[in-house]
């Protein structure tokens, strides 16, 4: 993969892990912080003249641990004042037949 930066989150024990990619030439990133399901950057598009954040995550599947991970998304969505997008894999079903 031709990506001249990366960042990345380890998992814990057999779950989570992230690995975000990007290539400079076409976007300048800045990590703003890196927690245990989640990598958000402060993204600037060179071609559009354009910031926003984008978050990658990996969100909990035990349901013992979901309401933190979304009630701290909330907070977040609290200051930050710019577009946000929220990418990667939610741990979300519509329906059941999902699993």
């Amino acid at each position: 993969m031709e990506f001249d930066h990366f960042d990345y989150v380890e998992p814990v024990n057999h779950s989570g892990g992230l690995v975000v990619l990007w290539d400079n030439g076409i976007i300048h990133t800045s990590v703003l912080s890196k927690e245990q399901r989640a990598i958000h950057m402060l993204v600037y598009d060179m071609t559009k003249h354009y910031s926003s954040i984008i978050s990658g995550v990996y969100a909990p599947a035990q349901p013992q641990d979901e309401e933190c991970f979304w009630n701290h998304l909330v907070q977040l969505n609290n200051v930050i004042d710019l577009p946000w997008r929220i990418i990667g894999d939610l741990n979300e079903l519509a329906y059941l037949s999902e699993k």
